[in-house]
């Protein structure tokens, strides 16, 4: 069987990895350059940056049982630092455990046994899938209608190109899977465009570990919703998970509330230089005077994933 996923972020390059070895003919779609989805590690002198997720949690086996599968069980590492503090808008105070995530919005996903990440980043499982899917992987090739054909599906691209396949698997957004899914008619597709997603806009800064103070708590802090602070949390990504830094360097991800336009709408968040730039302007100082760090940062990253977090559902 000719299976076409679209996708190839973890979810679909996951997908794509089952049905290789369940011996189904696969081919793996995705409009981006690069694979990964919302997976984006940076690794540069010693450091190792995300942009998107940081880790996964510990007390759940899929990933870690797809890790083993593809031969980096190896790369598996263990959260180092324990427990969050919140920013009251003047101090950091001491969180219950599970609270910060609660805080940020995010529900179900009490923080029992806390995280797991992988050594390189987690850009360490996607780069270990593409290197096993890379004979059918199909980058820049984004789907623009699905319409039945002979014998199961025709796939459309950009440029008049079309491929054939007998199953199609939909690892998208739900507002690119909205609009595939309407264009066959589907009725029920309509629902998945109330599905809302919140933009991540992330600024890593690396200090002297001599410029943070000693006295900082737990692998980060969440900012109070009445405390008007530009960065609504911070990991400590040093203490978080070990060697993200070289000796004596610490390291900070920032995530920064947008600045312009409504963060909880369906679809993609249109990005504009200026709102990132600003985003970035009142991100450092405001992880710098949050975490009580000197504000002389000595490097800076920043990026910014749109649609990385789903939110719920709007009402209709």
């Amino acid at each position: 069987m000719t299976v076409a996923v679209v996708g190839a972020g973890l979810a679909g390059l996951s997908a794509a990895w089952k049905l290789r070895q369940a011996g189904a003919d696969v081919v793996v779609l995705d409009a981006g350059r690069h694979a990964g989805g919302v997976i984006v590690t940076e690794r540069r002198d010693e450091f190792i940056v995300e942009g998107g997720p940081d880790g996964f949690l510990a007390s759940e086996p899929d990933i870690q049982e797809l890790a083993r599968e593809i031969g980096i069980g190896d790369h598996l590492v263990d959260q180092v630092a324990r427990g969050s503090t919140l920013w009251t808008g003047g101090r950091l105070e001491t969180l219950p455990e599970g609270r910060a995530a609660e805080l940020l919005g995010i529900q179900g996903y009490g923080n029992v046994g806390g995280f797991r990440s992988f050594a390189g980043g987690m850009a360490d499982v996607v780069d270990a899938l593409v290197a096993r899917l890379a004979p059918r992987l199909r980058t820049t090739q984004g789907v623009t209608a699905i319409a039945p054909a002979a014998r199961g599906w025709r796939l459309s691209f950009t440029g008049a190109s079309s491929l054939d396949a007998e199953a199609v698997i939909l690892a998208v957004p739900a507002w690119v899977a909205t609009r595939l899914l309407a264009g066959l008619g589907v009725s029920a597709a309509r629902a998945l465009d109330t599905v809302l997603y919140a933009p991540s806009v992330t600024v890593s800064l690396a200090y002297r570990v001599d410029q943070v103070p000693g006295t900082l708590e737990g692998a980060g802090f969440v900012a109070a919703p009445d405390s008007g602070a530009a960065v609504r949390a911070c990991t400590y990504a040093w203490r978080k998970y070990p060697k993200r830094a070289p000796e004596s360097l610490a390291l900070l991800r920032a995530f920064v509330g947008l600045v312009d336009g409504d963060p909880f709408r369906s679809g993609p968040v249109p990005s504009t230089g200026r709102e990132r730039c600003r985003a970035t302007r009142a991100g450092m100082p405001s992880a710098s005077r949050q975490s009580g760090s000197d504000s002389r940062d000595l490097r800076r990253w920043r990026s910014r994933v749109r649609g990385s977090m789903e939110q719920g559902y709007r009402r209709a």
